[in-house]
């Protein structure tokens, strides 16, 4: 797994990202000077492979033109091919491309524009190969409040981990050959800290993480909450303001949650002897003197460009209108 951070400067620089990207996905991947690049054009690499990218060669030239106000050209590239190293070359350009450039013949080669990186980079973060993260603000004092208070900004944002792939949901449903587009789509998860009240005056201390998923308008314990991963630097999508929970419904629905029904052991005497309660007791939460505190979190998703746009969650495989 990659980790797109670094400790000293920010931004970390696009062509580390995609040194890290090619890391993992290529195959035999070595470092090697090339002398003979062209201006604007920096090698990252030779490899045999890049499965992900269907790009299967005896030697893959690999090369990085970074960003600038100009776009790539059709000259530019024919010059390019003058100096590059005889076998495929593949070049990730930050600069726009320029379309003719896909009809030059004299070079075999391939070129992914500032698009396609940006969604090549998206796909490997929503997958966890990759973990960005996006600027922290240190002049900022976070204040967390209790008792339905707003967003906690508890270190950075954070997503959950997605539970289907776009290939393999797209296959199972004859839907191949569309494009879609990472994104990440707005939750909200509650931290309730109180007591359970048993049905004898017990109390038992415990702490519920609990998401409020507004595009499938459900609320449910969040088991995985420790496979939180940092979220990635990508458009957000809002649900409607009405899918949220309204005020005078958190604690309602937040206790339904929370409740437990429980096996009594409470006995009773018969001929055959002490003879245990089968029937399930109510554990309720003491919601009037709970904490409840929420913050912001993202849930992975994508665009999915059909003739009509379609949002396709990342944790139900269900489409919502875009």
């Amino acid at each position: 797994m990659g980790l797109l951070q670094n400790q000293t400067r920010w931004p970390v620089p696009m062509e580390e990202v995609l040194r890290e990207l090619l890391r993992i996905k290529s195959v035999n991947l070595r470092t090697q000077k090339v002398d003979s690049a062209s201006h604007g054009f920096t090698c990252l690499g030779i490899s045999t492979s890049i499965p992900e990218l269907d790009i299967h060669s005896d030697e893959i030239f690999i090369w990085h033109a970074r960003a600038g106000i100009l776009p790539i050209t059709k000259s530019e590239i024919i010059r390019f091919g003058i100096d590059a190293p005889a076998g495929f070359n593949l070049i990730l350009s930050e600069r726009e491309v320029q379309s003719d450039c896909y009809s030059v013949e004299t070079l075999d080669f391939k070129i992914l524009g500032p698009d396609d990186i940006s969604l090549w980079v998206g796909k490997a973060i929503l997958s966890g190969d990759l973990i960005a993260a996006a600027k922290s603000d240190d002049s900022e004092d976070p204040e967390i409040t209790e008792r339905h208070g707003n967003e906690n900004p508890i270190d950075r944002m954070l997503v959950l981990k997605p539970s289907i792939e776009v290939k393999s949901w797209s296959s199972q449903r004859g839907m191949e050959g569309f494009s879609s587009t990472p994104i990440l789509l707005s939750a909200r998860l509650w931290v309730v800290s109180g007591h359970l009240q048993g049905p004898k005056g017990e109390r038992e201390t415990g702490e519920w993480t609990i998401l409020e998923d507004p595009w499938s308008k459900t609320v449910t314990l969040l088991n995985d909450i420790h496979n939180l991963q940092q979220a990635p630097v990508l458009r957000t999508i809002e649900p409607q303001d009405f899918n949220w929970l309204s005020s005078d419904r958190v604690d309602e629905e937040l206790a339904k949650v929370i409740e437990e029904r429980r096996r009594g052991n409470s006995g009773g005497g018969s001929i055959s002897g002490t003879v245990r309660s089968m029937l399930l007791e109510k554990w309720p939460l003491d919601s009037e003197r709970a904490k409840i505190n929420n913050r912001k979190i993202l849930i992975p998703g994508w665009v999915i460009h059909l003739e009509t746009e379609k949002i396709l969650h990342g944790r139900n495989g269900r489409l919502y209108d875009y």
